[in-house]
């Protein structure tokens, strides 16, 4: 495959194959690995946010081979499919290919309500929608996640989505306060189909060792 790959150690728990569809991404979380990976500082990994070269063609050559494959790719590990409106439209696109040749799909954002024009192409498609919530405390994302968006916006975006009958997620990933965590769990449990928590690995300045999630 060319864009689509088999991701490998604790990424595989995410999905079974993922596609990254950007180099960059404007949040600036401070716990994210990929600029490690790309061996680019955070601020030249927000800089200037592209799509992937050829990234449609590519993803559309994929999907034709994994037509009606069980197995669902996730957008995106490496940036946010909803990081900006250009971003989102080239995300509405590459879910159009998964639509036209009966791949499964699902995405990861901390875009909130950004993502809310692909709700209906999610829900005509069984495509899950997964958003990043770490915490209520919005003071707490501004320290962590910057340029995201704030988390009135996440929550809302998930509970509309669930709202309308689309398979929802949320990734408590990395857990940056144990209490925040069950706020989170409590207060959006009705609105969640599923739940990923993990620990935070990722800190700046360290080695974040994540070959794991990189495609080779």
């Amino acid at each position: 495959m060319r864009v689509i790959y088999e991701p490998r150690g604790k990424a595989r728990e995410y999905a079974e194959l993922a596609c990254n569809l950007f180099n960059g991404c404007t949040h600036g979380c401070l716990y994210c690995y990929a600029p490690g990976i790309r061996r680019q500082s955070r601020e030249q990994w927000m800089s200037n946010p592209q799509p992937r070269k050829d990234v449609l063609e590519l993803l559309e050559k994929d999907a034709a081979e994994l037509s009606g494959d069980p197995r669902e790719v996730l957008f995106c590990f490496m940036s946010d499919p909803y990081q900006s409106d250009e971003a989102a439209l080239i995300t509405t696109q590459a879910l159009e290919i998964m639509a036209t040749f009966g791949c499964r799909a699902q995405v990861l954002t901390k875009g909130g309500l950004m993502a809310q024009g692909d709700f209906e192409l999610m829900l005509q498609n069984n495509f899950k929608f997964g958003s990043t919530i770490c915490s209520m405390n919005d003071d707490l994302r501004q320290k962590w996640e910057p340029y995201a968006a704030p988390m009135d916006s996440r929550i809302e975006a998930i509970v509309a989505a669930h709202k309308l009958g689309i398979h929802t997620w949320v990734s408590i990933e990395p857990v940056l306060d144990p209490i925040e965590a069950l706020v989170v769990i409590k207060h959006l449990a009705p609105h969640v189909d599923y739940w990923k928590v993990g620990k935070l690995n990722y800190k700046p300045g360290s080695d974040p060792r994540l070959k794991d999630i990189e495609k080779k």
